[in-house]
């Protein structure tokens, strides 16, 4: 079954049956799934799955050795347990439905190009990064670097939706290329550094020097900052129109978005200007 982010955008996604791996133990040693995806394993045996290869540390092992494998159908692709430690799910994913329950480790979502992932936990460090398409759905808090480059290159997202709901850390959405990026919570310093384009949108409260080197793209405030970058200008105070199909988008998809968010005035700051200078911030202009 393919599945896409038109017809799985909810906050919580019913999974009636599919390809259930289970970790048998929660260690420090890196496991790494690459290649164990939707498309490479629905519709194999049980023998077949267990028999895929994976990295845990320096070995190559057999996926039946770090999992315990149930095949119940083809919907989705199902990991369970504390997988802090469990690198790489869902790293260029092209179609299809992947449900994490449990937290989950680094370059999750790495190069997505397409389909839809559910995290019903947290994220660990640079997450999300350079993905291209598809949807991934975090029902927690994503630490540092969420959809940023990867390190030696300067394109971060290229495309696609995260809705994070939750808190996010610092760097989230460095050197987005397109795309758009929600989080429930606040999000942490340096949010869209160097950002070519793309849009961020935060609930909560921003932290400091977001934008710094962006070239273009928005980054909308409704929580407030302590400070906006001295190379921002401000421009007006106004209320954007495109900003509202945003919302209601994000509305449907189980954010609090209120009248307040709709309809209020917001202060629009254009920059950064020791980049290109065609970026902007608008923050939520409170009483």
């Amino acid at each position: 079954m393919q599945s896409c982010a038109l017809c799985t955008l909810a906050r919580t996604v019913s999974v009636s049956n599919g390809v259930t791996l289970s970790l048998k133990t929660a260690g420090t040693i890196p496991i790494e799934v690459d290649g164990i995806l939707p498309e490479t394993v629905l519709g194999l045996s049980v023998n077949e799955i267990c028999a895929l290869k994976i990295h845990a540390g320096k070995d190559v092992v057999e996926l039946g050795e770090v999992f315990d494998v149930t095949v119940n159908g083809n919907e989705a692709l199902i990991f369970e347990g504390d997988l802090r430690h469990v690198k790489h799910i869902g790293e260029n994913m092209t179609w299809g439905l992947v449900v994490v329950n449990g937290d989950a480790g680094m370059h999750l979502a790495q190069h997505m190009k397409g389909g839809t992932l559910v995290v019903n936990g947290n994220l660990e460090p640079r997450c999300c990064c350079e993905m291209s398409g598809g949807t991934v759905i975090v029902n927690g808090n994503a630490k540092a670097m969420l959809g940023s480059p990867l390190p030696g290159n300067n394109k971060g997202m290229r495309g696609g939706l995260i809705a994070v709901f939750g808190s996010v850390g610092s760097r989230a959405g460095e050197g987005m290329r397109r795309g758009l990026i929600a989080v429930s919570g606040d999000v942490g310093d340096f949010a869209g550094a160097n950002m070519i384009a793309g849009t961020m949108v935060v609930f909560g409260k921003m932290g400091l020097n977001a934008g710094g080197g962006m070239k273009r793209g928005s980054i909308v405030s409704l929580g407030g900052t302590e400070r906006v970058l001295p190379t921002f200008l401000y421009s007006c105070l106004y209320t954007p129109v495109y900003l509202k199909l945003y919302l209601k988008f994000l509305s449907d998809l189980g954010f609090a978005v209120t009248k307040e968010m709709l309809n209020g005035p917001y202060r629009r700051y254009a920059g950064d200007m020791s980049a290109l200078g065609k970026g902007e911030i608008l923050i939520l202009d409170k009483p």
